[in-house]
């Protein structure tokens, strides 16, 4: 990683480099959102000074400095040290918190009506059969959204890769089916060999994750990107769950001509078997 690549150099860095290196370990967390400019422009050094560190390094360009940094994120995010860090870090005016998840939100609200989320609902309406597939810690929102899309469409199966028996996807082979990959830091290698497997077999696939950078890992144009990091102890799914309800509401839309009936039977079913009070 990049603590390995400095040692390589042998502590050699002209005082411009140490202050570059020095402004870099500090803001760890936002590298990811800088260009070559502003990051010199930030660190206090030329361009010049921000490129000639990087070769030297190792990397081409600040792309590549990102990538090991998010690697970085995804290994660490779930270690002790880190959590402890999280909340003796964390002020005790929780509104930072609160005023993040709005932001996410907010972000998220404006690609509603884009051409880009238009063809993610279209691929989860169309869909002949529609697989859902979480892992780790996001595994009981997944399963739970699978459920509640399965009450507005057909053929909706929440795929459990980690059960080792995969009949409803070995069924499909002939199908036109859409997966729905739900993942966070820290990514599951399995979902990941996952999603290229669909991309291989010409399924859709439709990834909701965080800002972390998994959507690196697989060539599909169907990404909502929610941000996850909040300053709590984990990253939050408050963004993801919203997201994915709204998915939810958009596919009823597109088949409200079948909605009808299939919620009368629905309701029909519950009222037999006395599930709820009423």
């Amino acid at each position: 990683m990049l603590e390995a690549r400095l040692e390589q150099l042998d502590g050699k860095l002209t005082p411009m480099e140490r202050t570059l290196w020095a402004y870099i370990q500090a803001n760890l967390d936002t590298i990811a959102f800088e260009n070559g400019a502003t990051l010199a422009q930030k660190s206090g050094v030329s361009p010049n000074t921000v490129s000639r560190f990087l070769r030297r390094l190792g990397y081409k360009g600040l792309k590549g400095l990102k990538e090991d940094l998010r690697d970085e994120v995804r290994v660490q995010s779930l270690l002790n040290t880190t959590l402890l860090d999280r909340v003796e870090q964390q002020t005790d005016d929780l509104t930072v918190h609160l005023n993040k998840e709005i932001e996410a939100l907010v972000k998220f609200w404006e690609q509603i009506g884009s051409q880009h989320w238009q063809d993610i609902v279209q691929c989860v309406s169309q869909a002949e059969h529609v697989f859902v597939c979480g892992f780790q810690t996001i595994r009981g929102l997944t399963e739970d959204f699978a459920n509640r899309l399965s009450l507005v469409r057909s053929r909706v199966e929440f795929l459990d890769l980690y059960g080792g028996v995969l009949g409803g996807w070995i069924d499909s082979h002939d199908k036109q089916c859409c997966v729905v990959l739900i993942d966070i830091a820290p990514y599951a290698e399995a979902g990941i060999a996952f999603a290229n497997e669909c991309m291989r077999e010409n399924t859709r696939l439709v990834v909701f994750t965080d800002e972390y950078g998994i959507a690196r890992y697989m060539n599909t144009p169907h990404i909502v990107t929610i941000a996850t990091k909040t300053g709590l102890i984990l990253e939050s799914t408050a963004g993801l769950a919203n997201a994915l309800n709204v998915l939810l509401h958009c596919v009823a839309a597109k088949n409200r001509d079948k909605l009808k009936q299939r919620l009368e039977l629905y309701e029909n079913r519950v009222k037999r078997l006395n599930l709820y009070r009423i």
